[in-house]
């Protein structure tokens, strides 16, 4: 599905990603059943940055719109408890016992609602350690995405590594890139050097509607033969793999999984500056003049 006849044009894979919502009728500034409508009308794919935090959260009937149009939506694993610099640190076991969390809370979610998740992360605030590549490599994780490609302990990387699909820099696991819609001339260039076009997002983007978000979509169909589809989907095409051969062995429940304060704390914060703070303009405007 989603792929436009262009001749001999060679495709270009494309998804877009929102971080951070849970998975009910409307988050913030986002409403699913109006998002689905626009990529029905204008030719996209959505995956869903989820935090595995909120595994026991979701609403079924959205779960139901998820399930019903797969061709549509996916959901993937969005840090853990999504706490400041959670995969930037350089401490193994603690970065071991997050990714390990993480899994086994998507495979909890997938178990209550149903709903198949892609078992690739996109890390919070696009912080990540080399020690983090190798946790997640060890715990089954298939590949990461995120807004850049140095890690918090390593040089910039050679430029070479920017003209590749993806890297292999860190413990030999794989590594997208993706780009925020500001970045017209990147996604240009990844289509120039054969890479995906990973678009990244948050809900606040829809604030005023969808218009933004499906001008920069026709833009992008208008680059060449573009299809839209998962995140898993895009990996297994560019490492050479099956999509349907990838396992995600969940192997052992977390050690712990206590009510972690800092996690909690954070949560109600973030969800009531989104859904509350995000889409009332005086609140907004409040709200960035006491940020500064």
């Amino acid at each position: 599905m989603n792929t436009r006849s262009l001749g001999d044009t060679p495709e270009a894979l494309a998804c877009l990603i929102i971080d951070d919502p849970l998975i009910r009728p409307q988050y913030g500034c986002l409403d699913y059943e109006k998002l689905l409508l626009e990529m029905k009308d204008h030719n996209f794919f959505t995956e869903i940055a989820f935090i595995p935090w909120n595994y026991n959260r979701s609403n079924p009937k959205t779960v139901r719109l998820f399930a019903d149009n797969i061709d549509y939506f996916a959901i993937c694993v969005h840090g853990c408890n999504h706490t400041g610099n959670e995969f930037g640190s350089g401490n193994y076991e603690e970065l071991s016992c997050l990714s390990s969390t993480a899994l086994w809370r998507m495979e909890q979610h997938k178990r209550l609602t149903g709903l198949s998740y892609d078992p690739v992360m996109v890390f919070p605030h696009g912080l990540f350690s080399s020690v983090a590549m190798e946790a997640l490599k060890n715990r089954n994780f298939f590949a990461a995405f995120n807004s850049n490609i140095c890690a918090t302990d390593a040089e910039q990387p050679p430029a070479i590594e920017y003209e590749r699909p993806f890297t292999r820099s860190y413990h030999d696991f794989p590594l997208f890139l993706r780009r925020y819609p500001k970045d017209k001339y990147g996604f240009v260039e990844d289509l120039s050097y054969g890479r995906p076009l990973i678009i990244a997002e948050h809900h606040s983007a829809f604030r005023n509607g969808y218009k933004e978000i499906t001008a920069l979509v026709d833009w992008v169909n208008s680059l060449g033969n573009i299809k839209w589809t998962s995140l898993l989907d895009i990996a297994t095409h560019y490492l050479g793999v099956r999509t349907e051969d990838v396992e995600c062995i969940c192997t052992e429940s977390p050690s712990h999984l206590g009510l972690n304060a800092r996690a909690v704390c954070r949560r109600i914060l973030s969800e009531a500056r989104d859904n509350y703070v995000e889409t009332n303009d005086v609140l907004r405007k409040a709200y960035k003049m006491l940020r500064g």
